[in-house]
């Protein structure tokens, strides 16, 4: 296992697209990536490295810093620390309860499984 004190994210950051289930990711929140390989990422959940294929994935170059709401779900999920919160129609943004920061919400076409 990759003692993760030693290493740093690349900054880049994924999380599971909209159609994966079955998997150690928790829909909606975002998850350090610490390499990516040509079909796989390595991913930092609760302190330990995983494998997951990228085509699991969606990754971005920065941090996100708006609200997912989960598709058939009733929450949301926090950019920051994680958290899930319920909602029902998502407000302009919110203040999470866990971390006290105020996040917008993502438009919700954003997360959404590839056509």
């Amino acid at each position: 296992m990759l003692d993760l004190l030693d290493r740093q994210p690349t900054g880049r950051w994924a999380r599971l697209r909209d159609d994966v289930r079955r998997c150690r990711l928790r829909r909606g929140a975002w998850y350090p990536v610490l390499s990516l390989g040509p079909d796989e990422a390595v991913v930092v959940v609760r302190q330990e490295s995983v494998i997951i294929p990228q085509a699991y994935l969606e990754i971005v170059n920065t941090r996100p810093n708006r609200w997912t709401v989960v598709p058939g779900e009733r929450y949301a999920v926090c950019p920051n620390c994680a958290a899930r919160v319920a909602v029902g129609t998502p407000p302009e943004q919110m203040r999470c309860a866990h971390c006290s920061g105020v996040f917008e919400f993502e438009p919700e076409h954003e997360y959404s499984a590839p056509h």
